[in-house]
C-alpha cells in the first residue's frame, strides 16, 4: 500500500522535529565537510528561484526546500533570473544533502544545503556559494537559525561580493527582497525599477 504525499510529508516532518528535539542536527560543520546522517540526500528536480527548490530524496519523496541563511531576489526583481539560473547550474547533475533547520510557515523544509562531491565526503555550501557570487543576500533576520561561525562566514562573503561589485551588487543600490515584499504587501508599488540588462 502506497503512502499518500501528505502521509509521507507528515512522517518526514515528525522525523525532522524528533531530530531537532534530540539535538541531532545542532553540531556545527565546516564549510567543506557535509553533515553525516540524519541528513537527507537526493537530487534537485526544480529550481524555483535563487533560494528555493524542489528535491527528490533517495526514497522518492519530494521536499520543497528553502535554503537557510540567504534571501535571493523575488521573481519580479532585477537579477532574479540570473540568481535562479546560478543555483540551477550549481545543482545540475549533483547529489544534494540537506541539513534541516526547521519547517517554515509555507510547509517548506528550511535547510543548509550541500552540493556533494562525487565521493560524498566533501561538499559546497549552496547558500554560501550564492552569496559569494552576488546572487543573494545574507538573511540576517534569521541569523538565529545559523551557527555563529556560519553567520560570520555568510556576512563576510556578502561584504566581499558587495565590495567587488559581483552579481546583483553591480547595481549601486539593489533593493533587498524582504523590503520589496513588505512594499508590495502594503500596496506601495512606487515607480517600477528597471529590469537589469543582465537579468
Amino acid at each position: 500500500m502506497h503512502k499518500t504525499p501528505q502521509r509521507r510529508n507528515a512522517a518526514f516532518t515528525a522525523v525532522l522535529l524528533a531530530c531537532l528535539a534530540a539535538g541531532l542536527l545542532t553540531a556545527p560543520f565546516s564549510a567543506a565537510k557535509p553533515p553525516a546522517p540524519p541528513g537527507v540526500d537526493g537530487i534537485s528536480i526544480d529550481v524555483q528561484d535563487g533560494d528555493s527548490f524542489v528535491m527528490r530524496d533517495d526514497l522518492g519523496n519530494r521536499h520543497r526546500v528553502r535554503i537557510s541563511g540567504i534571501d535571493a531576489p523575488e521573481k519580479s526583481q532585477p537579477f532574479a533570473d540570473r540568481s535562479r539560473q546560478h543555483l540551477r547550474d550549481l545543482m545540475r547533475d549533483a547529489r544534494i544533502r540537506l541539513e534541516p533547520v526547521k519547517i517554515d510557515v509555507f510547509g517548506r523544509t528550511v535547510a543548509r544545503v550541500w552540493i556533494l562531491s562525487e565521493d560524498g565526503k566533501s561538499g559546497r555550501d549552496a547558500g554560501l556559494v550564492q552569496i559569494e557570487a552576488g546572487m543573494a543576500w545574507h538573511f540576517k533576520r534569521y541569523r538565529s537559525d545559523q551557527h555563529d561561525q556560519d553567520a560570520a562566514r555568510y556576512a563576510k562573503a556578502e561584504r566581499e561580493a558587495r565590495s567587488e561589485g559581483l552579481g546583483l551588487w553591480r547595481d549601486a543600490s539593489p533593493e533587498p527582497p524582504w523590503e520589496f515584499r513588505t512594499r508590495v504587501k502594503r500596496g506601495d508599488q512606487g515607480e517600477p525599477r528597471p529590469r537589469s540588462a543582465l537579468n
